[in-house]
Parts: C-alpha cells; sequence; structure tokens
C-alpha cells in the first residue's frame, strides 16, 4: 500500500532541496532557495493533512483513505486497518441484532425495548398488536405518553424487577396484559408483555363454576341430610340400618363442609382487595379464645393448646376472613397432631409486623410439599387427609384471605418434628392508638 515506507518522501525533499540549493547558488545565495524549498515540502505536506482529515471527518463505510506518502501514509494505512476491524466488528453487531430481532418478532408475547429516557427504540409485532403501538413511527416517543394507565409510571419509577404490572385494555377486545421489566445493556429497559386474557377468562369461567355448582347443590343436600335423620328417628331399633344412616349423616356432614368451604373460597378469589365496608375491631384474644374451645372439643384425643396474646389486641378485618385463617390453622394442627401432642398459639408484635403463629408437634410436612399446601384440594398423603375429614381447601381458603388483609403465610416443617404456621400481617391491621407486646411464637 503507497505510504508504508516512512523514507517515501526522501527523493522528493532530495529534488526540492537541490533544486532550491541550485536556484540560490545563481541568485548568489544557497539559503533562500533551500527555505523555499523546504516551504514547497511543508506545503505538500500540509495538503496531504487536509486530505486525510477530510477523510477522517466524513469518510462513508469503505472509502479508501487518499494515497499519501511518508510518515501521513502510515498513518492513514493503520486507520484504514482499524477502520475496516470495526466494519467488521460493526456487521458481525447488526446480523446478531438483526438475529434477535427477528426471534423476538416471532414471539406470542410483546417485547419493547427503551432507552436511557424510556423513549421506545424498538418494539416487535407482538408488541404493536397489544398494547396498539406504531413502529417506526413511534420511535423515540416516551412510552409513559402512549401506555396512559393508573400506575405503569409508578410501576416503572419503583425499580422493582421482580413486579409486575397489570392492566386491562379499555377497548373492545377487552385484554388482559401484564408487563413486566427488565435491565437492559448500561441504562435501556425491556418491557415484556403477556397476554393473559384467556387465563382470566378460564379462571372466572372456574370460579363462576364452582359458586354456581356450590349453590345448586345445598339444596337437594339439606333434603337428603333431612330425610336421613327422620329414617333415623324412625327405625332407630335396628343396628344395622342406624350404622348406615349414620355413615349417611356423616358424609353429609363432610359434603355441606366441602360446600361451605367452596363458597367462601370462590367469594375470596373473585375479588384480591379488601373488603373495608365489612371491616371491623375485632377482639382477637377472645375470637382465638372461641376457636381454641372449638378445637378441643372436635378433636380425638387430649391436646393441649396453649394461647399468648395480649387482651388489648384488636385487629382490624372482616370477620369472616379472621376467622377462615384463624379456625384453618388451628384445626389443621389439632387434626395432624397426635393424641397427648402440644400446640401453642401466638399472636403480637414482631417487629415491624403483626404475627399470628400455630406451632405443633405432630406429624410434620416433608419440605418438598410447603410450596403447594395452599393449592386447592391438594393433600400431602391423600389416604391420611381423607382419613382426619378435610376438604383439601382450608389453606387455599387462608391463603386468599391473607391476600385480602395484605399479608402473607410462612411454613416451617419437617417430619415427624411438627410444623409453624406463621401469619405476617402490616401494622395497619392494628387498631390505632392500643400498645400491644410481643406474644407470637414459632
Amino acid at each position: 500500500m503507497p505510504g508504508r515506507d516512512p523514507s517515501g518522501d526522501a527523493p522528493l525533499l532530495g529534488l526540492l532541496l537541490a533544486a532550491g540549493a541550485s536556484g540560490g547558488y545563481w541568485l548568489g545565495d544557497v539559503w533562500p532557495g533551500i527555505a523555499l524549498a523546504l516551504a514547497v515540502y511543508v506545503g505538500i505536506c500540509a495538503r496531504r493533512v487536509r486530505a486525510l482529515a477530510r477523510w477522517l471527518e466524513g469518510n462513508p463505510r469503505g472509502v479508501e483513505p487518499p494515497a499519501l506518502r511518508g510518515p501521513l501514509g502510515v498513518m492513514g494505512s493503520r486507520m484504514k486497518l482499524i477502520q475496516r476491524r470495526l466494519l467488521e466488528d460493526i456487521a458481525d453487531g447488526e446480523a446478531q441484532v438483526a438475529r434477535f430481532r427477528e426471534s423476538f418478532s416471532a414471539l406470542r408475547d410483546g417485547i419493547v425495548i427503551l432507552d436511557a429516557a424510556r423513549a421506545i427504540e424498538w418494539c416487535n409485532p407482538a408488541a404493536k398488536r397489544l398494547l396498539g403501538l406504531r413502529f417506526p413511527e413511534d420511535r423515540g416517543q416516551q412510552v409513559a405518553n402512549l401506555l396512559r394507565y393508573p400506575g405503569f409510571e409508578a410501576f416503572l419509577d419503583e425499580g422493582d424487577r421482580e413486579r409486575e404490572f397489570e392492566f386491562t385494555i379499555p377497548d373492545a377486545r377487552a385484554l388482559t396484559l401484564q408487563l413486566q421489566a427488565a435491565d437492559f445493556g448500561e441504562a435501556s429497559t425491556v418491557l415484556f408483555v403477556r397476554d393473559l386474557s384467556a387465563m382470566k377468562r378460564l379462571e372466572t369461567i372456574r370460579q363462576d363454576f364452582v359458586g354456581n355448582i356450590s349453590h345448586e347443590l345445598r339444596t337437594p343436600l339439606t333434603v337428603i341430610a333431612g330425610y336421613v335423620d327422620t329414617l333415623a328417628d324412625l327405625l332407630d331399633d335396628s343396628p344395622l340400618i342406624n350404622k348406615v344412616l349414620g355413615q349417611m349423616r356423616q358424609q353429609a356432614v363432610r359434603m355441606e363442609n366441602l360446600l361451605k368451604d367452596l363458597l367462601l373460597l370462590s367469594q375470596l378469589e373473585n375479588d384480591d382487595e379488601p373488603d373495608h365496608e365489612a371491616e371491623e375491631s375485632i377482639a382477637a384474644c377472645a375470637m382465638l379464645e372461641s376457636i381454641r374451645e372449638n378445637a378441643l372439643t372436635a378433636c380425638v384425643g387430649e391436646r393441649t393448646i396453649t394461647l399468648a396474646c395480649d387482651p388489648a389486641l384488636r385487629f382490624r378485618a372482616s370477620r369472616i376472613e379472621a376467622e377462615s385463617i384463624f379456625s384453618n390453622l388451628l384445626f389443621n394442627a389439632v387434626k395432624y397432631s397426635s393424641s397427648g401432642g402440644h400446640i401453642a398459639v401466638g399472636f403480637g408484635v414482631e417487629g415491624d409486623a403483626l404475627v399470628f403463629s400455630v406451632r405443633d408437634d405432630g406429624i410434620g410436612i416433608d419440605p418438598v410439599h410447603i410450596p403447594r399446601l395452599t393449592e386447592r384440594f391438594y393433600r400431602v398423603e391423600k389416604s391420611r387427609s381423607a382419613e382426619r375429614g378435610g376438604t383439601g381447601l382450608g389453606l387455599a381458603i387462608v391463603k386468599h384471605a391473607l391476600i385480602r388483609l395484605g399479608g402473607d403465610l410462612q411454613v416451617e416443617s419437617r417430619p415427624g418434628v411438627g410444623s409453624t404456621f406463621r401469619c405476617r400481617f402490616p401494622l395497619e391491621r392494628l387498631e390505632p392508638g392500643v400498645s400491644v407486646r410481643s406474644a407470637a411464637v414459632g
């Protein structure tokens, strides 16, 4: 390539100096001639520098640097080599971006890439379809100006990348969408958009079915239970018939409990928001003492149930929801502990939360089952649960009642050692102005 030899200008410089010296000799002084020759050489170098500067300032990709000689030629050649390598890296990067975008374009979930100012850089066809975006027309637009949904800006400001934002598109489609954000690069953000409409419709159908079928079954079940009681009164002299009717009555009671739990669970599932109108100030200790007495009466075999609770504690909640949480956890502890077992119940302030806890020394649960305990009808051991007469809905009811009250459930258990169930409520559930000591256990 021209200009690789730094001495490439030596013949030119020698020729200029010789011509300048010769001209100066004929004029009587060689130094002005040599000075003029050097000035000409500097002018040639300046023209080369200007040509190189023009190439550096605005050269399009692939344009060769000007053909230069001398040190500038070496510099231009090295710049061209660096340019070629950069162009190759850029081409590879653009090819990878194109492959990624092609892959993202095939996804059914929407993807929106935002820059540091939360302006749209790119989105796939699914995002355009779900969110009503136009691309590339919307490139550079602030996403918050295009997606005006309550809570959306707060969701972006929060920075909690584990949280999800759910909203409904208010048009004829009535789509229910879920957004999740993830950090990308140095300051960019990726929004993942998922359509939950079909799942929400199926969930609504399921809830309506459970609620409706539970209502429809209550009347015939009440009639059957009534006839069973009537027959038991008429045929009380036959041991065999009494045994059969007793089993029928037992199963009827079990079905009534199941329907009652199904109706309550359906009611709780239909809305996760708290029912403020139904909330009241509850004397928690009195409620727990009543549930404790009922549990001791209903259990087979002796149990010891200790209660640690400040009598001054007043808990603000819906009475139905509070009773569902307390009774289900306490009756479960009784049900899955042996005769002679000990159950400790506590309710009080722990740190920044109001904690209700139930600890037993019963059969315990293998930790592998704990994540699924709050699923409907989930049983660790089906045969053992059936023997104890449970409906399989108690912990699902607890879960949804806790959601409505802003709480959460924590479970610790080991087989053969026992279990501890802890419900954490926000301190706002504590009646204002009441000083309560810490009394939770476990």
